[in-house]
Parts: C-alpha cells; structure tokens; sequence
C-alpha cells in the first residue's frame, strides 16, 4: 500500500480517525518514541500490529488514552498505590500495568489478563488519540528487534508499504520507551525503566517498590522478553570507560578490514581523538534523547559500534537497560 506522511494538523487528524474506524493501522508522536496505532477494541486492527512489525504474538502491547479517566474503559480495578502514581506523573512517560477488563481484546495484552495503560505527555499524541475517539494500542513503529523510531523518517524507513498513515510530529523529547509498572501484585513492580525512575515513585507511594531482574519469565509487560533495539551492525558495550581497552578493540576492528566507531557522551570524545567518535551529547538525558536515531544513522556508515557507557545516576540504569539489548549482552 501507499503509505504517506503529513504534517499532524486538523486535517491529518481527521484522516487518522477515519483509517482507525477503519480498522487501519496510524504511527503517531509520542515524547518517547513513535507508536504504530490501532484502536484497543479491534482485533482485526491488531493483528495487522503484528504483521506490520513482525512482532511475537505474545508480546503485550501498551494502551494509550487521552484523559485519566479512560482508565476505567480497560482496567477492572485501580488499586490505591496505581491511583497514586496516575495522579502524580499522567499525563507523562510513565505505563501502569493492571487489571483488564473483559472488553479488551487478548490479542491487545498477548493472552494476559493484565492491560498497560499510559496516558502520553506529548499533546500531540493525545490529540490523536482523542480525535480518534477511543483508547489506542501501540508498540513502537519499527520492524521488531530494530532501534525504536524518533522521527517520521525514521517510521517511514521501516513501515513504507505496510501502513497507510504516518502523522509527523515533534522529534520525540525522551527517546526511550516510558517506564512500565506492574501494580497487580501486592508490591508494584517496576518491570521496565525509564525516564520515571525508582526513587521518584517510591517518593509518591511513601515505600519501597520491586525491580523486575528475571526477564527469562512471563512477564506483564512489552519490552523485556525479546531482542530490542539493534542496529544493523555489531556493538559491544563498554561500562567502565577504560580508554587502552577501548582503543585495544577499535585496532582490533580496524585491523579487521571493518570501520569502526565509538559512540560516548561528548565529555569522553578528547580520549578517542584520531579515531572515528560520534557525541551522544553532555549528560544521560541527551545520550537517551539521541539514542536511537544515532544507531540508525551509525549503521549507515560504519560496521562495528563501541558504545562506551559509564555515566553514574539513577536515569542512567534505564539507558543501561537499552544498551544492554542493542549490544546483545555482548560487553567489553
């Protein structure tokens, strides 16, 4: 099929509404990365998900609303400590995984009885959403186990052909997927990290909470079980920044046949000078903010990515999180 890009306007949005009744498939900004888009009550719409990305049939998918009380269109229950982190950080990037109620399809929760719901802090995709009059199921719009899009370009790299409409927004603000939190146990769980951290929820519910360590099980969320985020290319991750190793395996790669490059925080370029460098900015935030887009871009031109990453706070172990996936475990 054709697929086109428009600029998200009055008349953009009147158009995604009409393919979401449709039972079509629509990618939108978010603050974190790109959805694919389909109503949350279409089976049909999806499945077409998963085709389009490629994605493993039980890979729960995140239900986006545009107003906190379209909670209670797909969640049975809220239990107090939800409520909390709800009103403390909705609108923003923050998911919370509860209770479905029997209206939302399987094919939505991968066979869960558990739904995760986010409402975006990104306007534009709240306008979206509420154009389209119904809560929104979304994983990111790139073919599965590919680097998470943060532009329409980006989007349209891996989806020309395979859906109808791509709304362009903003380069989306965070970069990385939102955290997700499972609040159906008696302790939430943290299942996947992000821009919300930790600390900051246990500050809003007043105790400690869990972190998700075994992704080997069945878990109640997208983004823990499967090969995520990987550029075309080898990487391998480095997390102590010692420069000897690091040049050790550059020479290794370039002595190969293969061009290499170290991708760092901008404070650590004046170590690899002579070498192929590419800045992910000055602090955590901005390494998040860019990664993506750097691995697309990276591996256009280079065929091995040393990804030095010794940054030292709480936001940085959600980064962490991603750049584990991208170097498939493959540390140096």
């Amino acid at each position: 099929m054709e697929t086109l890009v428009k600029k998200l306007n009055f008349f953009s949005l009147k158009k995604a509404k009409r393919l979401v009744r449709a039972g079509q498939l629509v990618a939108f900004p978010t603050e974190t990365v790109y959805g694919l888009g389909a109503s949350v009550f279409n089976e049909e719409a999806i499945a077409k998900i998963f085709v389009a990305k490629g994605r493993p049939q039980d890979n729960p998918l995140i239900a986006h609303i545009a107003d906190k009380k379209d909670v209670l269109l797909l969640a049975s229950s809220v239990p107090p400590d939800a409520k909390k982190i709800i009103d403390a950080f909705m609108p923003g990037s923050i998911t919370v995984v509860l209770p479905k109620k029997p209206t939302v399809p399987d094919r939505a929760t991968g066979g869960l009885d558990t739904v995760a719901i986010r409402m975006p802090a990104s306007k534009e995709a709240r306008r979206f959403i509420a154009a389209c009059g119904t809560p929104i199921v979304a994983p990111s719009a790139n073919t599965s186990g590919r680097p998470s899009p943060t532009t329409a370009e980006e989007v349209y790299a891996d989806m020309n052909g395979k859906i109808p409409l791509i709304l362009k927004g903003k380069k989306c603000e965070v970069g990385i997927e939102s955290t997700v939190v499972d609040f159906t146990g008696d302790i939430p769980v943290v299942l996947r990290p992000g821009i919300v951290t930790r600390s900051e929820i246990e500050a809003v519910l007043g105790k400690k909470i869990e972190v998700l360590t075994d992704t080997t099980q069945k878990v109640n969320s997208p983004g823990v079980r499967y090969k995520h985020y990987a550029p075309a290319c080898p990487c391998v991750l480095n997390l102590d920044g010692n420069k000897e190793k690091i040049v050790a395996r550059y020479d290794e790669i370039k002595a190969e046949g293969k061009n290499p490059v170290i991708m760092c925080l901008d404070g650590l370029k004046a170590d690899f000078v002579g070498l192929n460098v590419f800045g992910m900015g000055e602090s955590d935030k901005d390494f998040a903010h860019n990664l993506y887009g750097a691995l697309r871009e990276l591996e256009k031109k280079y065929d091995y990515i040393i990804i030095v990453w010794n940054a030292d706070t709480e936001f940085a172990d959600s980064v962490f999180n991603r750049l584990e996936r991208v170097a498939a475990h493959n540390l140096l």
